[in-house]
């Protein structure tokens, strides 16, 4: 079995990975026999069904770590995942080697995967502010790590409408793997701490949003 790990950052949350090496057929038997997913399945493009399928399998094990129920996985009309009627909090994100998921029976969770290469270089005029540029350093690795994290902050905030350039600070913190976010739009601003691993090739972040939203 490709899965590989899942840990604990606390009481509430749960935080797995999963290799992608099987294919699709036996991904769909791994998935519980109440979960339907043609019909997402089909608006994926075929490139990503792989990934799709093996983030579901993820989460659905991961929930077996919090309830026996037969909950099902939706997205709502900003595609962000959910389960209804439930007080569990979901994230998802997935590369072509590896899918990446954080859960939570309490916090509103985000998290991010990325595959380290030279992309987020040629395009981090479009994410970076001069600032955080000066942070990144133009190094690959550090660059990757910083669109990540404001991946994880887009979705963890998850009402669209940001502008990754303007709306989603990065900083560095003086704690080991952890990086400072802020969302900042014209009626909200909050900090978050945003933790960050880097393995097989990848930059993970996550963020648990511990904190009451000053929205509400």
């Amino acid at each position: 079995m490709p899965l590989l790990q899942i840990t604990e950052p606390d009481e509430h949350t749960r935080l797995g990975l999963w290799q992608l090496t099987e294919p699709i057929e036996e991904l769909r038997e791994e998935l519980p026999v109440h979960v339907a997913v043609q019909e997402g399945l089909e608006k994926v493009h075929p490139k990503r069904q792989r990934e799709w399928l093996a983030s579901r399998v993820l989460v659905y094990k991961m929930l077996e770590e919090f309830t026996s129920l037969p909950i099902q996985l939706l997205r709502n009309q900003l595609g962000k995942p959910y389960f209804p009627d439930s007080r569990f909090h979901v994230s998802i994100s997935h590369s072509p080697q590896l899918a990446a998921v954080i859960l939570s029976d309490k916090y509103e969770v985000g998290i991010d995967i990325e595959p380290i290469s030279a992309k987020a270089l040629r395009v981090q005029d479009k994410f970076l502010t001069d600032g955080e540029k000066s942070h990144t350093l133009a190094n690959e690795q550090s660059t990757c790590l910083y669109w990540s994290a404001k991946e994880t902050l887009y979705k963890l905030y998850s009402r669209k409408q940001l502008i990754f350039k303007e709306n989603l600070e990065i900083k560095p913190t003086s704690s080991p793997n952890i990086l400072q976010g802020r969302v900042n739009t014209e009626n909200f601003s909050k900090l978050y701490r945003i933790y960050f691993e880097v393995l097989h090739g990848h930059v993970l972040t996550y963020c648990i949003d511990k904190q009451p939203d000053p929205h509400n």
